[in-house]
């Protein structure tokens, strides 16, 4: 006797997930007094930050690979889809589908680019130097020297209310994408007797 076995693998609910999981910790080591808690809070809410903004990724490539099965967005291309390189450049692709407006200058789409800058300031920290120099004020000059590059230490934005914001923006996104497109990709798996 043969079967016919056929299934579909989606895993942007376990990032989701695990970003969930990760904020709960990093909020309960935020309230413990222990001294080595800080360096566990800092781990949990960059994991939970970064998992957040892959929870989102992910997402969006499942609900792309959907699309082309289902008769409405039959006509959208989720092997272009899958060669764009730039993260706004697949978000746009699959909203456009869908029909939604992305302005990056305010509301969800505006806290998805933060959160893209973000991630990018954490896959591509680089180092700075600070030259030899002079300094009168031993108190203040530390923070004037180290000012021009505050910008680029994702470090300085990793805590219990951005952690928060990145979580709370992606189950939105999520939801937002899961309304207008009428797909709710999951991990699927059937045998047929065949």
């Amino acid at each position: 006797m043969a079967y016919e076995f056929s299934a579909q693998n989606h895993d942007w609910d376990l990032t989701l997930e695990a970003s969930h999981v990760l904020l709960m910790l990093g909020q309960l080591f935020d309230r413990s007094s222990t001294k080595k808690v800080p360096r566990k809070n800092f781990s949990c809410l960059t994991g939970s930050m970064l998992l957040s903004f892959c929870a989102i990724e992910s997402f969006s490539a499942s609900v792309a690979f959907s699309m082309p099965s289902e008769d409405r967005y039959r006509d959208f291309d989720f092997e272009k889809y899958k060669q764009a390189q730039r993260f706004w450049d697949k978000i746009e692709m699959l909203c456009s589908a869908i029909q939604i407006n992305i302005d990056k200058s305010k509301g969800i789409f505006q806290k998805i680019d933060e959160m893209r800058r973000w991630r990018n300031l954490v896959t591509h920290s680089s180092p700075y130097d600070i030259p030899p120099t002079i300094v009168a004020d031993t108190v203040d000059a530390p923070r004037k020297l180290h000012k021009p590059f505050e910008h680029k230490q994702y470090a300085r934005t990793t805590d219990v209310q951005n952690a928060k914001t990145f979580y709370l923006t992606a189950s939105e996104y999520i939801e937002l994408i899961k309304t207008r497109s009428g797909i709710d990709p999951r991990a699927t798996v059937s045998y047929k007797v065949g």
